[in-house]
């Protein structure tokens, strides 16, 4: 299993680990009215890059899981797009990226580390959010 950063050339395996991963987390939680599939197109992952270090992680020739890093002003850092392929979770993947981010961040001299977005419209995390 290696982490790397991903570049033009990832840009649909990327794309199809995103929406892959999102369609079998979500589509059974999220309300069919307000569940988006895909969640991305290739035109969006686009501009994502041009924002946002992304990462990517194999198993073999395979590329099973993808996380960003956006690199904010006040040497603050955010998180985004953490995905990994159904069949390959619980294997370390998603672990495997976070360390790789918080390694980029330290590098890099990041003093605060976040995950963002919450879809405005999942009035179920932000609860969990808000109560906890």
């Amino acid at each position: 299993m290696g982490v790397r950063r991903a570049d033009a050339r990832d840009l649909e395996s990327v794309l199809q680990v995103i929406n892959t991963s999102n369609r079998d987390a979500y589509r059974s939680i999220i309300p069919p009215e307000q569940f988006k599939d895909p969640i991305l197109t290739l035109a969006q992952l686009m501009k994502e890059f041009d924002t946002m270090n992304f990462y990517v992680c194999r198993v073999e020739d395979q590329l099973v899981g993808v996380a960003a890093l956006r690199i904010d002003e006040g040497a603050a850092g955010a998180v985004r797009w953490v995905h990994v392929l159904p069949e390959h979770r619980r294997k370390g993947v998603g672990t495997s990226l976070m360390k790789h981010i918080e390694n980029e961040a330290r590098d890099t001299r990041l003093r605060k580390l976040r995950v963002i977005y919450v879809w405005e419209k999942a009035y179920w995390a932000k609860a969990s959010t808000q109560n906890s």
